[in-house]
């Protein structure tokens, strides 16, 4: 979109020009960036502020936002980010626990350069999660078709994304942001991507000391998407241990599938669901934040010494509820399963998650989201004991320019 700017502008504190501008589309609440990540939060997603370098044919664009979050754990600290696998340690049993953090606040930056080949777009995001560093969330070029660089992978699909305060959306979606290469094509309203991402493996916690995860071939990943109302991917990976450190010197093959769909009911309404299922995929179901990613193995090593992959199931359903125009209510539930085998080495691995939540969120103005949300959350481990967390959570969100 071409806006022309009939005032001067001082960048990096004397430059005065007056220059046509080619500015960034409005991102409204609940439509793809880039990425395909939906506002999430409320709208504008960001970049509504875009001004053109002088003399050149590339705009750039600044943007992110500032959000805080009051929280209050009721029986266990679940951390920054609603951590299910915080309920795995003791010493986060609590009598009642209030955090309050600004750690999600973000900043990101764009350009996007006209040429005779095509537009050259880039993305650079971070935030501070989990421990208020900089933590690098997205960082990735586009040419015509092509991306290159790290965001979310394209086994993941927001086509039944909804609107929550905790980071990311409910345990049970592919939220890993992936090393890769993709094309992507649209035709009317399809859009088909492919790509070859940063391949991993990780190994059942207590088979720790039998195998080491190696990086193999690289991850192949398709997706299908139908009118933001249906979705299908599916992921094909190479799992592998070396013996450099640990006895164990295999490899094996994993794969899985993912379907969402978004369904209107009537104006205000959304029926939103997911489903997945597969075996070796453990991984890219961990929780963005969290280094104990074992709780969610690939592959575990049977008593023959062979390295297997372990199955996951993950379904779950949303309602999203528009009020008013400035009104919002998300309510939904998730699991996730999976079946490694009851041997002692797995007692402490996690064997389901559900999670369940309701909100209401309030957009004041497109520059301020005010919201409260409740949490709660079971995690019952390979032994059959299982703890559960509830979290009440309030949030205050700016939105940069």
């Amino acid at each position: 979109m071409i806006k022309t700017l009939n005032k001067n502008l001082i960048v990096v504190g004397v430059i005065v020009f007056s220059h046509s501008v080619f500015a960034f589309d409005v991102v409204e609440s609940g439509k793809p960036v880039v990425t395909g990540e939906p506002s999430r939060v409320g709208p504008p997603w960001n970049h509504r502020s875009t001004f053109n370098i002088p003399g050149t044919e590339t705009d750039i664009a600044f943007g992110g936002y500032v959000k805080f979050d009051a929280l209050y754990d009721f029986d266990h600290d679940l951390g920054v980010v609603t951590d299910p696998f915080n309920l795995q340690n003791p010493a986060n049993k609590t009598d009642g626990r209030a955090t309050f953090t600004a750690n999600e606040s973000r900043l990101n930056f764009r350009t996007n350069t006209k040429t005779d080949a095509g537009s050259v777009k880039t993305y650079v995001e971070g935030h501070f999660v989990p421990t208020g560093g900089f933590n690098l969330r997205h960082a990735y070029g586009e040419w015509n078709n092509i991306l290159a660089g790290q965001t979310w992978t394209n086994y993941m699909s927001f086509v039944a994304a909804t609107r929550t305060l905790r980071l990311g959306d409910p345990s049970g979606f592919a939220f890993t942001r992936q090393g890769q290469i993709r094309y992507t094509t649209k035709f009317d309203q399809h859009l088909f991507a492919v790509a070859l991402e940063d391949p991993s493996t990780v190994i059942a916690r207590g088979d720790g000391v039998l195998a080491e995860g190696e990086k193999g071939l690289p991850d192949l990943t398709a997706r299908y998407e139908f009118s933001r109302n249906f979705a299908v991917s599916g992921i094909l990976r190479h799992l592998s241990t070396n013996g450099n450190n640990a006895p164990v010197d295999d490899e094996t093959v994993g794969a899985g599938v993912q379907t969402h769909v978004s369904l209107p009911l009537g104006q205000s309404t959304w029926l939103k669901g997911t489903a997945s299922y597969g075996s070796g995929i453990g991984d890219l179901y961990g929780e963005p934040a969290n280094e104990a990613r074992k709780s969610m193995p690939d592959v575990y090593v049977d008593d023959d010494g062979d390295l297997k992959t372990v199955d996951l199931l993950v379904y779950g359903a949303f309602v999203n509820h528009y009020w008013t125009p400035k009104w919002f209510s998300s309510v939904g539930y998730t699991l996730m399963e999976q079946d490694l085998p009851d041997n002692a080495r797995y007692s402490g691995d996690i064997e389901t998650i559900d999670y369940a939540w309701v909100n209401l969120i309030w957009d004041p103005t497109s520059r301020v989201t005010v919201g409260v949300e409740y949490q709660w959350i079971e995690v019952e481990q390979n032994s059959g004991v299982s703890e559960d967390g509830n979290r009440l959570m309030a949030s205050l969100r700016f939105n940069s320019s």
